[in-house]
């Protein structure tokens, strides 16, 4: 597995969870917030295409079949619970708990990936001996 397509993974973790950061600040006004809320929907949706795109070339029935599912199935989660922030008055009760709720996501998810889909990534790129996996 190329390292720059596990960085530029790791990088968007970093950088939607930056964005996130920013829906829970409790005196930005409605403008940052939606600026943010717009930043999380690009991000999120730039992510997961772009790993559904590099895991689909994975050769199935691998070891790697369940970690890939879990990471799409995470991104599902995220995608259902973005939009329950989207149908938010920012700045509201609700907006707060379902961002804060979204963010939970992205870090479990983050932290799932990099320390197991990440390391099966390049143990099975390394196995290939050159042979590209994706």
């Amino acid at each position: 597995m190329p390292t720059d397509f596990l960085t530029l993974l790791q990088r968007d973790h970093g950088d939607i969870l930056k964005e996130l950061t920013h829906l829970l600040d409790p005196i930005a006004t409605v403008h940052q917030l939606r600026a943010a809320l717009d930043g999380v929907l690009l991000g999120l949706t730039a992510h997961a295409e772009a790993e559904d795109i590099v895991l689909a070339r994975l050769p199935s029935h691998t070891p790697l079949d369940a970690l890939v599912e879990q990471a799409r199935g995470a991104h599902m989660a995220q995608e259902n619970a973005l939009m329950a922030l989207v149908s938010s008055r920012p700045g509201t009760s609700a907006w707060q708990a379902r961002a804060y709720h979204l963010r939970e996501l992205v870090q479990h998810h983050a932290a799932q990936e990099e320390q197991t889909l990440f390391p099966a990534l390049r143990d099975a790129y390394s196995r290939s001996a050159g042979n590209r996996v994706c």
